[in-house]
């Protein structure tokens, strides 16, 4: 027994040197694993480190998602260095540049939507709209008067071209996301509605017996394609009751053109983006179409022109959410409409007068910017000449970027079209509207634009400079 006691003791004892040796060599290779990790995570931490320092691995140049300039490294001066400018830009520089920043702030996006973010979302701050009078409330509809200031640039002086200015761009405001589709919250700004009309207004006047005058306030897709069941939650201003309050305070002798009603009837249609701020080629369609019909002419139908489809779409509403996947997963697509007369556009510009395509190949532009199909995006000024048309008619088209897919359909009844932004014609003509036309004889002058362009001082303030007195 004595002898088996002593062979069972010593088993344990075997037994609990094994388990010993085994917590050891866990403990051993425990440790060996987590020196490994910290290894691993130092070189990763260094050469992100060094990829983020050095500037050839930075982001740079232009951000098709965010429509801007990204920051570029600052110049240095002492004056900034002692103001604390020069680290402020600095650090500017490199949030802005970040490796890979684009992709990054789409997988934060898509995190964010799979953890249970709502498929009803706001961006931005909503802004209170002032209160739009009522039109029958108006006594006797007063048009609003216009100023008797004198002209800037008085006939007897001579013309010089203006200082080059900042061009005046479009800024979106807040948005409603519902879904994979964005909406512009629209607020009423009475001050700039008014100074609006008076700018139409005055046109009327200084254009009276050489040219008739057409007006045209485009609704946002706020006001046609959101769901009825959302409209009443919206703290977003009635564009129905903005558009008729202005066209009460223009002057009978401008033809208004209320489209309203007509993308009312076609809402159902593909009239309006859903990741972009703009209306579609078919909404501007219907819009010529009524144009067309107030000026007694016959609108040409689709089958007049070439007929262009470019996917992958993702504009200014896909960006200014963040990316957010909902609207990413949902692309718009371009349909863009060539005449079959003519394909391209003179345009005149600040590097000099450019021929470009009336309709750019979409599928060559990055999927930001293939609204930039129409006409090749915004310029200073640009014509387009029917061959088939000798009657010398000619229109002029003053516009925002809301004009850019509705012009190539004015070639059509038109031998001449002109087409000025302006946002940006100080830059080529230093000259006024009442300059322009008797330049070129033009008889029928259109004034086209959104009705957010209609509540920015600024924009209505470009126009107004180019109105002249």
């Amino acid at each position: 027994m004595k002898q088996e006691n002593i062979i069972e003791s010593q088993n344990e004892e075997e037994k609990s040197i094994d388990q010993n040796m085994k917590v050891l060599r866990n403990i051993r290779f425990q440790h060996i694993v987590d020196i490994n990790m910290v290894r691993v995570f130092i070189s990763l931490w260094l050469i992100v480190s060094i990829l983020v320092t050095i500037p050839l691995f930075r982001e740079k140049g232009y951000s098709d998602f965010e429509k801007r300039d990204l920051k570029e490294f600052p110049n240095f001066s002492w004056s900034d260095l002692v103001s604390g400018k020069y680290f402020d830009d600095i650090g500017l520089w490199f949030s802005d540049t970040f490796p890979l920043r684009d992709k990054l702030v789409s997988f934060n996006a898509g995190v964010t939507h799979a953890f249970g973010i709502n498929d009803v979302e706001v961006h931005g701050d909503v802004v209170e709209g002032d209160e739009i009078p009522d039109v029958n409330s108006q006594e006797d509809n007063v048009i609003i008067d216009i100023p008797s200031t004198p002209s800037s640039t008085p006939e007897s002086a001579p013309e010089s071209k203006p200082e080059p200015q900042e061009p005046v761009v479009e800024q979106l405001g807040a948005m409603l996301i519902v879904e994979n589709s964005a909406y512009e919250y629209y607020n009423f700004n009475r001050a700039a509605a008014d100074n609006y009309c008076i700018a139409i207004n005055r046109a009327a006047t200084i254009l009276e017996g050489k040219s008739k005058v057409y007006n045209m306030i485009i609704p946002t897709s706020m006001a046609i394609t959101l769901p009825e069941n959302y409209k009443d939650r919206t703290n977003s201003s009635d564009q129905k009751q903005a558009i008729d309050y202005m066209y009460s305070r223009i002057t009978p002798s401008v033809n208004k053109i209320d489209v309203y009603s007509t993308l009312v009837a076609h809402k159902d249609e593909y009239i309006y983006f859903r990741t972009d701020h703009h209306w579609t080629a078919l909404g501007a369609y219907y819009a010529y179409r009524d144009l067309m019909t107030a000026k007694g002419a016959i609108p040409a139908e689709l089958s007049a022109f070439n007929e262009y489809r470019f996917d992958g779409f993702l504009g200014s509403f896909y960006a200014e959410s963040g990316q957010k996947a909902s609207l990413g997963n949902s692309p718009d697509y371009v349909m863009a409409y060539e005449p079959k007369q003519l394909q391209k556009i003179h345009t005149y510009t600040a590097a000099g007068e450019i021929k470009y395509s009336i309709v750019s190949d979409g599928n060559k532009l990055s999927a930001a910017n293939k609204y930039l199909s129409f006409v090749c995006g915004d310029h200073p000024y640009g014509i387009m000449t029917n061959p088939e048309i000798t009657d010398g008619s000619s229109c002029l088209v003053i516009k925002e970027s809301f004009g850019n897919p509705l012009v190539p359909f004015l070639t059509q009844n038109y031998q001449t079209v002109y087409v000025v932004d302006y946002r940006y014609i100080n830059q080529v003509f230093p000259g006024t509207l009442r300059q322009f036309v008797d330049e070129r004889g033009i008889q029928d002058v259109m004034f086209i634009n959104n009705v957010s362009a209609t509540r920015s001082p600024a924009l209505v303030n470009a126009l107004s400079a180019f109105v002249g007195q």
